[in-house]
């Protein structure tokens, strides 16, 4: 991994020692420079889990991605600064205990060398920074353990606690992943393939793109409308730092068989 050109994408500068602040400050600068953001599966580019594939698209073509992908390599840049760090496999967990499918969504396990922490850059840029694994209540997020399963909840505008991800602390390898990443990409019932999505933490809140819907939140305050695709087009560049080869719109169908 070139991690100097890494750095260099996410504004960052190479950290003296792999401490706790340290990756407070890597992870806040990931979330505000790289987006969380599905574009290729709606212009038809597959996606690849392999490392060099994502370092040539994050870091030098300077495009975003998704969970697998974001996580998948910012693991990667922090076990090369010295970090040591855990994928684990998330999934939905219902009220009832029901969980949902495995591998639904990668989060990393991280340990410093003064602190441990969940980092999770592929959470829809909902998570501006890493949070203490532990229990408790961590300011937004509410981390909570029964047995072996772990999951997070996070507290929103209205004050209500939704839950997120769960979890096992199960270590996998990114390869582990690839069933559930070409599902997301290819199958109808995956959340992808129907909602063109984008967003980024911003130093006061976070901007998205869902649907041609543009979104902002601004210390607290949430202004919302629709957008025209030139518009959709124009934003992607101008806010988000995502540039297209092509539009959307014209996306030749893929079989997932390809």
């Amino acid at each position: 991994m070139d991690v100097a050109a890494y750095l260099t994408r996410i504004g960052a500068t190479r950290p003296a020692a792999p401490t706790s602040a340290t990756l407070v400050a890597l992870h806040r600068a990931h979330a505000r420079s790289v987006p969380f953001e599905d574009y290729d599966i709606h212009t038809g580019v597959a996606i690849s889990l392999e490392p060099d594939a994502l370092e040539r698209k994050i870091v030098h073509r300077r495009r975003g991605g998704y969970c697998y992908e974001l996580n998948g390599l910012f693991g990667t840049l922090l076990r090369e600064l010295g970090f040591a760090v855990t994928l684990v496999a998330a999934f939905s967990l219902d009220d009832d205990g029901a969980r949902g499918p495995e591998y639904d969504h990668l989060r990393l396990l991280v340990d410093a060398v003064d602190g441990s922490w969940i980092a999770d850059v592929g959470n829809g840029a909902r998570w501006p920074e890493p949070v203490p694994h532990r229990p408790g209540v961590h300011g937004r997020v509410q981390v909570r353990r029964d047995g072996d399963v772990w999951w997070t909840s996070e507290r929103r505008g209205d004050g209500r606690w939704e839950r997120g991800w769960a979890w096992t602390p199960q270590p996998r390898e990114l390869a582990d992943f690839s069933e559930r990443n070409r599902y997301q990409q290819y199958d109808p019932g995956s959340d992808f393939t129907g909602r063109r999505l984008a967003a980024l933490a911003t130093p006061t809140g976070r901007i998205s793109l869902v649907n041609g819907a543009f979104a902002e939140l601004d210390q607290g305050v949430r202004t919302e409308r629709e957008v025209s695709a030139a518009e959709e087009w124009a934003l992607l560049a101008d806010r988000f730092g995502i540039v297209l080869g092509r539009s959307w719109a014209e996306r030749v169908p893929q079989l997932a068989a390809t």
